[in-house]
């Protein structure tokens, strides 16, 4: 059963729909990068909070700094293996660190919700600085760089298999080739 023809009021509003839902993919796409980007810049500001150089830096820092280093190592040797080339592995990179983000602070609001569910008192200067909540939100920084390392090669790095085509003949060119 086909469908009718639209009018052109349709076509317009249908036309007006897909544009705006694109429009919106794509901002909501910039939005989860931004966030990415922005938390891990708040890691380096948390790191080096108290402007003192490489001397404030904590045991659990350094150890972060150098499993950083270590998994970006690894992105980037999974991005050159798969085919994904530079912008692509920074755009899955900054996604993936979006997306956790959104999803620590989801919890994070979860928790001070629960926190005034239950009567007690929110203090939220402490409850950021606790080194669990720090080590969580290194942990959350660390598994996206592992997750956003690609595991397939990309369509664009997939070899092109040519097919055996067989040449067809016809009758006269069967004639001439005898």
């Amino acid at each position: 059963m086909q469908s009718p023809e639209l009018s052109l009021a349709g076509k317009l509003d249908t036309g007006l729909t897909k544009g705006l839902c694109l429009l919106l993919g794509w901002l909501i796409h910039i939005a989860i990068w931004l966030v990415g980007l922005l938390g891990l810049a708040g890691q380096a500001i948390q790191i080096f909070e108290y402007e003192e150089g490489l001397a404030d830096v904590s045991w659990l820092e350094w150890s972060f700094m150098l499993l950083f280093a270590l998994l970006l190592r690894r992105h980037v040797h999974y991005c050159r293996n798969f085919g994904a080339g530079f912008w692509s592995g920074v755009n899955r990179l900054l996604t993936f660190q979006g997306r956790l983000v959104c999803l620590g602070l989801g919890i994070f609001g979860f928790a001070v919700g629960f926190e005034q569910e239950l009567g007690t008192s929110v203090d939220l200067l402490n409850t950021v600085a606790d080194p669990v909540t720090e080590l969580a939100a290194f942990g959350f920084v660390l598994l996206a760089l592992y997750l956003a390392a690609p595991t397939a090669l990309t369509e664009s790095a997939r070899p092109i298999t040519a097919a055996r085509v067989e040449p067809v003949f016809t009758s006269v060119e069967k004639e001439i080739t005898e």
